[in-house]
Parts: C-alpha cells; sequence; structure tokens
C-alpha cells in the first residue's frame, strides 16, 4: 500500500514537469518569481467520531504547480457514559491523529482570489481511547501512511503591494476542504488565514 502511494505521487509530479516543460515560447516569456506562502486553518472534522482539526502549511508555487508541506491535528470525541445530558454532554477525546503531509497540486490565481486542489502522500500517527461503563481507560496507537488532499478558496489584497510588514507580505483569508484517506481516514472544513510573499510585477 505504502509502495502503491508513493508511486502514485512521484508519477503525478513527475507527469506535471513534462507538461510544463512542453509550455509554448509565448508562455515561457511571461517570467514571474515563485509565490511562497504560510498559513494556519482549522474547523470542525470527522475521524470516526466528531470533533475539531487545526493545522499549518507552507506552499511553494511556480506557475500554477504548488508544492504543500501540511502538519494538522485532528481529534474526535465521544460523550462519556456517566450522568445525564442535561445542557450539554460530558465528552472525552476519543480520537487523536497527527499528520505530516507532502502534496503536490495546481493554483490558479484570478485577480484577488485563488483557487488550488492537491494532494500527495502522509505520515500519520493514531491514538485511540475507549472507556467502558466504568470509565476504565483503554488506549491504542498505529502508525500509517496515507493519501492527503485538499482544495481551498483565498481572497487576498486586491493591490499589486500590501501596506503590510513594508510591502512584504500580503494577507490572505479563505476556505478549505481538507482529508486523509488511510488505516484512520478523516476529513473536515475549515477557514484558512495566510501570509505570503508579494508577486513582483
Amino acid at each position: 500500500m505504502e509502495r502503491i502511494l508513493l508511486s502514485l505521487f512521484f508519477v503525478l509530479v513527475f507527469s506535471n514537469f513534462v507538461l510544463a516543460q512542453e509550455t509554448s515560447n509565448s508562455e515561457k516569456e511571461e517570467k514571474t518569481n515563485p509565490i511562497i506562502y504560510f498559513e494556519g486553518f482549522g474547523g470542525p472534522s470527522v475521524v470516526k467520531n466528531l470533533g475539531v482539526s487545526g493545522g499549518v502549511g507552507l506552499n511553494y508555487q511556480l506557475g500554477e504547480s504548488l508544492f504543500t508541506f501540511r502538519y494538522i491535528n485532528s481529534a474526535g470525541y465521544r460523550r462519556k457514559n456517566d450522568g445525564p445530558v442535561i445542557i450539554a454532554p460530558s465528552v472525552y477525546k476519543s480520537e487523536d491523529n497527527v499528520e505530516l503531509a507532502l502534496m503536490y497540486g495546481r493554483r490558479w490565481v484570478k485577480e484577488h482570489h485563488s483557487y488550488s486542489i492537491s494532494a500527495g502522500i502522509s505520515r500519520n500517527n493514531f491514538e485511540l481511547e475507549s472507556r467502558d461503563l466504568d470509565g476504565i481507560r483503554t488506549v491504542s496507537t498505529a502508525g500509517f501512511y496515507g493519501f492527503p488532499f485538499e482544495a481551498n478558496y483565498k481572497r487576498f489584497y486586491s493591490k499589486k503591494r500590501s501596506n503590510l510588514i513594508y510591502n512584504v507580505l500580503i494577507p490572505s483569508v479563505g476556505f478549505k476542504l481538507f482529508g486523509d484517506i488511510g488505516k484512520y481516514t478523516f476529513v473536515g472544513v475549515g477557514v484558512s488565514v495566510g501570509f505570503g510573499l508579494c508577486k513582483h510585477y
């Protein structure tokens, strides 16, 4: 399974490099600097139970190609067996997953907003906790490789230069759909906030 995921990832990256080298001369004349931006994000997610996820990402864009390093911590929660549910249920963290991922994708910039999709390979450390009727905890852990993915929509400063930090950084805000397909699959949606180096025009 791990070899299949690695093979798919490298085939995807290599095929896009080949296509990029076959661009016309007119496209090659439009030379711009690479785009580097950092983002933090968070929102509701589902592992085995409903919970929340938060993470950060470092992105490097060259042309329309997007390379991403991503860290996510996802947690799921279950209701405790003790006590009635009156106003708010008493819950405990039943799942905790830490993901480190490398992804490749495509990003399209349209004036002051952008769209992107990415996929790749990840390493996950998963912890599962259960409790019996007496409240006795049982914890199991697992490490596995997965198939991470995400889709983004971002809006950023509409001018060619930002007033933030001496015209060096451009802020952005957007929405993210993210997840990881593996032994313990999770998926989530959230809000992202980022800062990136400005593009030279």
